[in-house]
């Protein structure tokens, strides 16, 4: 089986299959139609039993399934934004997509106004991205932050550094 994957971002018309994904795995998300949505997704070639090998690989003569193994979105606030829903695929987990995925945005959010509510457990990751803890805000993004601080999971307030 060849795969490849693509970074794609979605128009609101086309997400339909992402929602289903944050639905399965992340299911207290909650896409808005503001946000910029993305996804990385793993195109399969499944071969027929008539499909031609060459000496430069398979030929995919049959069909090609399209998988979301990861997804983030981009909230923007004011002339800020925020880096929120990052999600890997149980299934891809442990295996560099997340890395991955932040190296595809690293473009997107290189302009120091992105910043992060991330989990605890996951500041070592987003610190390996060019984000740290920082202790303020922009009010708007220190009140959204407040908002969000649940008794659930402990956030951090990271911002690119």
């Amino acid at each position: 089986m060849n795969t490849k994957l693509q970074l794609t971002w979605l128009a609101p018309d086309e997400r339909i299959e992402v929602k289903k994904f944050y639905r399965k795995h992340m299911p207290y998300a909650r896409l808005l139609q503001k946000e910029s949505v993305c996804v990385l997704t793993q195109d399969s070639c499944i071969l027929a039993n008539d499909a031609e090998l060459s000496s430069s690989g398979a030929s995919c003569s049959s069909m090609t399934l399209t998988k979301i193994i990861a997804s983030a979105r981009i909230r923007p606030i004011g002339q800020l934004a925020i880096l929120t829903g990052m999600l890997v695929h149980p299934d891809f987990r442990g295996q560099g997509v997340g890395h991955q995925l932040m190296r595809e945005l690293a473009s997107v959010i290189c302009d120091g106004k992105t910043y992060i509510f991330a989990l605890a457990h996951l500041e070592g990751f987003y610190a390996k991205h060019g984000f740290s803890a920082v202790a303020s805000a922009p009010n708007d993004i220190a009140q959204l932050f407040l908002k969000y601080q649940g008794d659930d999971e402990r956030l951090v307030l990271m911002g690119l550094t």
